[in-house]
């Protein structure tokens, strides 16, 4: 039986065959690891990509939400204030009416006129009086002269104040007044004493008559507000 010999080709073989095989098993190895390790990565990135994607849509809605609410805000402001502006204006005109309608106190300078009849009446001519007609020329002789307010004993003068007569009495808004019969009016005090004091004007011709009649300055009078209400049943506005 000849002995089993290995020749040097042989073993060259072996050695080349196991060196070969494990290089492929190295490589086989490598390339499935770098395989996985690039699909993570991919999926991260597209995963990444999807997210940002949507961050910047809901970003670009909620900037265009404040856009709108912002731009809204300013319109509320702007009405706001136009309506402030409004109301403001309608104030001030209703305040002016109030006081051109005598609904409302006043207190300023101005005169007190005070009438009365003669103290001693002459037997030989009828008696002489104050009449209501005397008590209206003096209050528009005190509005020509640029009086402000005026009140007859505690009545306030208005557009809509009816004058008349009964007996000894004025009827002043629908209330009888009696004598001294007080007028105060608010205006520039030598201004509304010069006009009632002209020669030969309204207050001289009254003396004249025997009328006792006083003119008092006054640096701070009060004139009451309106008591009367103000309704129109057949007066209607024209459009």
């Amino acid at each position: 039986m000849r002995p089993f010999r290995v020749s040097w080709w042989h073993l060259l073989l072996t050695l080349t065959l196991l060196v070969m095989g494990f290089l492929v098993a190295v490589q086989i190895r490598a390339t499935r690891m770098l395989a996985s390790q690039g699909q993570v990565p991919t999926r991260n990135v597209y995963a990444m990509a999807t997210l940002l994607r949507e961050e910047r849509q809901a970003r670009e809605a909620l900037e265009g939400q404040v856009s709108q609410l912002r731009s809204q805000l300013e319109d509320y402001e702007g009405a706001a204030s136009q309506g402030r502006s409004v109301a403001e204006t309608m104030n001030r005109e209703l305040e002016t009416l109030r006081l051109a309608l005598g609904l409302k106190a006043m207190r300023g300078a101005g005169v007190v006129v005070r009438l009365e009849d003669p103290k001693v009446q002459s037997k030989e001519h009828p008696p002489v009086v104050v009449t209501y007609q005397d008590v209206v020329t003096v209050i528009n002789e005190l509005w020509a002269a640029g009086a402000e307010a005026v009140a007859i004993n505690g009545q306030r003068i208005t557009a809509t104040t009816g004058f008349s007569q009964v007996g000894g009495t004025v009827v002043v808004n629908l209330q009888r007044l009696g004598q001294p019969f007080e007028i105060a009016a608010i205006g520039d005090p030598a201004t509304l004493e010069g006009a009632l004091s002209i020669r030969g004007g309204l207050v001289e011709g009254l003396r004249a008559l025997g009328l006792r009649i006083t003119i008092t300055r006054r640096e701070s009078l009060q004139v009451p507000a309106s008591k009367g209400a103000i309704t129109f049943e057949f007066a209607q506005p024209v459009p």
